[in-house]
């Protein structure tokens, strides 16, 4: 019988056969899954760490991608730029010639409208007293009230006798009818004038007459009378003569 000690926990003992051969398994066992434990670890903790990798190294292609094409439009830009920086010099020094062709035509101009106006300075002073001139412009009653003769006179100043001159005139009537203004061709008023522009050639005087009749309820003011001639002088003449009737 064992020793005891008097007054210490008394601990139950077991009897167990005694069986080598399931212990050795029992640790070949405990063995085999630790190492399959271990080796499952490694593989799914390699597969990810590849995964991973492939992964970065595709997101590292794309942005070495993305960076060569941002370059590349980098480049196009800068390309684009440094020509329109270019153009704009260019538009500008064109800009430039352009205004100071532009204020030398405008000096041209005011020069050349300067000299127009001295010519015709000129040419109306040689021609004022010679070629056209409106000779005498007669109105008469009739009978009829509203039925009048009229008598134009165009004659040529300093004629020599063998040149004709040649042109036109043109005569209106301005008066109102119920008061409204009103212009009406000679044409329309008189039954021996079919032309707007009445032809002229002579080499003295051309007279041109006729009756007009004036439309009711219309009230004459004056006559317009609008000659030109283009032989052997270059004249026009706008002249306005009061409605007088002679009686």
């Amino acid at each position: 019988m064992p020793n005891v000690v008097k007054g210490s926990k008394q601990e139950k003992m077991v009897v167990v056969p005694y069986r080598p051969g399931r212990r050795f398994v029992f640790v070949c066992l405990l063995a085999l899954g630790i190492g399959a434990s271990a080796i499952g670890g490694f593989m799914f903790g390699y597969s990810n760490t590849l995964r991973s990798q492939q992964s970065k190294q595709a997101t590292q292609q794309e942005l070495s991608e993305q960076l060569i094409g941002t370059e590349t439009e980098n480049s196009e830009l800068r390309r684009q730029v440094a020509i329109l920086d270019r153009s704009s010099v260019m538009d500008q020094r064109a800009t430039e010639e352009v205004q100071a062709t532009i204020i030398g035509l405008r000096d041209r101009v005011a020069q050349l409208e300067q000299d127009i106006v001295y010519y015709r300075q000129v040419v109306s002073a040689e021609t004022e007293d010679t070629g056209l001139i409106i000779s005498q412009l007669d109105i008469n009653a009739t009978r009829e009230s509203n039925r009048y003769r009229y008598k134009l006179v165009l004659r040529q100043q300093d004629a020599d006798g063998d040149t004709f001159l040649i042109g036109h005139v043109n005569i209106n009537l301005v008066g109102s009818q119920s008061e409204e203004q009103l212009i009406l061709s000679l044409r329309d008023l008189s039954a021996e004038q079919d032309q707007l522009d009445i032809r002229l050639r002579f080499k003295y005087f051309q007279n041109i007459e006729g009756e007009l009749v004036l439309p009711d309820n219309f009230s004459p003011d004056r006559l317009q009378v609008a000659a030109v001639s283009v032989e052997p002088v270059e004249k026009s003449i706008n002249q306005n003569f009061s409605w007088v009737v002679e009686r």
